[in-house]
């Protein structure tokens, strides 16, 4: 049963003790962070913990929004469909917190060679994900948002610039950009943030072009992007779409779609129809299922 706030959490004062002593020891720490921060509300304690560390953020696909890509210390996704500088950086630091995330086979790939260097910080809801895939050296099993309040209130300031700089020549030295000419996925879902602003609800299929927006959109707030995750559910941006519009009428509500995806739940669009909801469809057409052609 799931508590109905995170008040009726009992956060055990020795156990932030613990998570205090590690991130304080750290000199070159590293947060992790996934869906579970959107699900607490707890962007911005997510966000009041990563400047007092002055430490690196990387996403999982359903942590995006939860911090914001604009901000000079994310570095993208993590793991398969990460960014170069997002893996290294997990390899090579000394502690790893992930705060609502439960190290997906996508993010972890290759078990003996994943954040080889760190102590494993795990702060989760759900006592089942901790140790599950990966060991930790310390856990707390809680609300995020409590979790992280109590956590912010001990932080002692550390001198980290010369990591914070390496970061930086990482992201210099591996910031791929793909060609400026013709409709590159990249192209397009950076020409969709400057028509929105950033201010609009991006829901996707599955596939490459799911992917594509969460490594090229630039999410900033919480509950910006909304996709299946691991699921994998082909079809279920359509449907999310019309939901986003019914519950935020004064959004601009798009739905990112491959051209695989978007045949799985069309008929849906006789919906939007009915109610007469302004959603766009983007539809990526490379005429394959992508992801399929692309993994074989």
């Amino acid at each position: 049963q799931v508590p109905e706030s995170s008040d009726e959490f009992e956060i055990c004062d020795q156990a932030v003790a613990k998570a205090l002593e590690l991130i304080n020891e750290s000199k070159k720490p590293m947060i992790y962070a996934g869906g579970g921060v959107t699900a607490s509300n707890a962007a911005n304690e997510l966000y009041e913990l990563a400047v007092k560390i002055q430490s690196p953020v990387t996403l999982s696909l359903m942590g995006m929004g939860s911090f914001p890509s604009t901000h000079e210390l994310y570095t993208g996704m993590v793991g398969m469909h990460g960014t170069k500088v997002s893996n290294l950086a997990v390899t090579q630091c000394d502690l790893l917190l992930a705060i609502g995330a439960r190290f997906s086979d996508r993010v972890v790939s290759k078990l003996e060679r994943f954040a080889p260097n760190a102590k494993i910080l795990h702060i989760d809801i759900d006592e089942a994900e901790v140790n599950k895939n990966v060991l930790t050296e310390h856990h707390i099993i809680g609300d995020v948002k409590a979790v992280l309040s109590k956590i912010n209130q001990g932080i002692q300031t550390v001198d980290r610039t010369e990591w914070l700089n390496y970061i930086k020549e990482l992201k210099e030295k591996y910031n791929v950009k793909s060609p400026q000419t013709g409709l590159t996925p990249e192209f397009v879902l950076n020409r969709i943030y400057k028509l929105t602003g950033g201010d609009a609800i991006i829901a996707t299929e599955v596939g490459q072009h799911q992917i594509w927006t969460a490594q090229y959109y630039k999410f900033t707030k919480p509950r910006s992007f909304i996709s299946s995750g691991g699921l994998g559910t082909m079809g279920f941006g359509l449907g999310a779409s019309i939901g986003a519009s019914l519950a935020c009428p004064d959004k601009r509500v798009i739905n990112i779609a491959g051209d695989g995806s978007f045949r799985m739940n069309l008929n849906e669009l006789a919906t939007a129809v009915e109610y007469n909801l302004p959603i766009i469809v983007v539809i990526m057409n490379n005429r394959a299922l992508g992801m399929v052609r692309q993994w074989q």
